[in-house]
C-alpha cells in the first residue's frame, strides 16, 4: 500500500512541476512541417518536433520569448541520384510576438542542422530567421510560420504549424 501512495505522490509532484513552472511565463510546444532545400533535385522533407519557450519581457507592442526548438525528419524527401535526404535542426531564437489575441511572430538565432542524404552527412551551424502569424486559445497558440536556415551549401526552408500550451 505504501508503495503504491509513494509512486502516486511521485507522478503528482512530476506532474504539478512542469504545470507551475508553464504558469510562469514557460511555455511548451509541437511543431510539424515540411523542409525545403534551394538544392537542384530534392523533393521536400517532412519534420517534426519540440518547442520549448519563455517571455522574458512583456512590451506594450508584444512580448520578447526566448524559445528553442528540436526537430527531425518523420518522412524523408526524395533526393538527387535517387537518395533519400533529411534534416535534424536544434536551434535557439529570440522571438518577438505582437500583441492582441491575432499576432504577428518574428524570430532570429542559431540553428544547429545535420544533413543526410543516403549515406552522406553533414553538421553545420548557421544563421536562422524567421516570419509567422499566430492566434491565442484560451491556454494554447496556434502559429504559423516560416522559417529560413541560411546554410553553407544550400538554404532550407521551413513552413510549419505549431501548437503551444502555457
Amino acid at each position: 500500500m505504501t508503495y503504491r501512495i509513494s509512486h502516486a505522490l511521485l507522478a503528482a509532484a512530476l506532474l504539478a512541476g512542469p504545470a507551475a513552472a508553464l504558469a510562469d511565463g514557460w511555455y511548451l510546444g509541437a511543431k510539424a512541417g515540411l523542409m525545403a532545400t534551394d538544392a537542384n533535385g530534392f523533393d521536400d522533407a517532412t519534420n517534426a518536433g519540440v518547442v520549448i519557450g519563455r517571455d522574458i519581457i512583456g512590451l506594450v507592442a508584444g512580448d520578447l520569448s526566448l524559445e528553442g526548438e528540436y526537430t527531425t525528419t518523420v518522412d524523408e524527401g526524395s533526393g538527387f541520384g535517387n537518395s533519400d535526404w533529411e534534416i535534424d535542426t536544434l536551434g535557439g531564437y529570440a522571438v518577438f510576438r505582437s500583441a492582441g489575441p491575432a499576432y504577428l511572430k518574428a524570430k532570429g538565432g542559431i540553428v544547429r542542422s545535420d544533413v543526410s542524404v543516403g549515406s552522406f552527412s553533414q553538421t553545420s551551424t548557421d544563421p536562422s530567421a524567421g516570419l509567422g502569424v499566430g492566434f491565442s486559445l484560451g491556454v494554447a497558440q496556434l502559429e504559423l510560420e516560416y522559417t529560413r536556415i541560411d546554410g553553407d551549401d544550400a538554404d532550407v526552408d521551413f513552413i510549419s504549424l505549431t501548437v503551444n500550451l502555457f
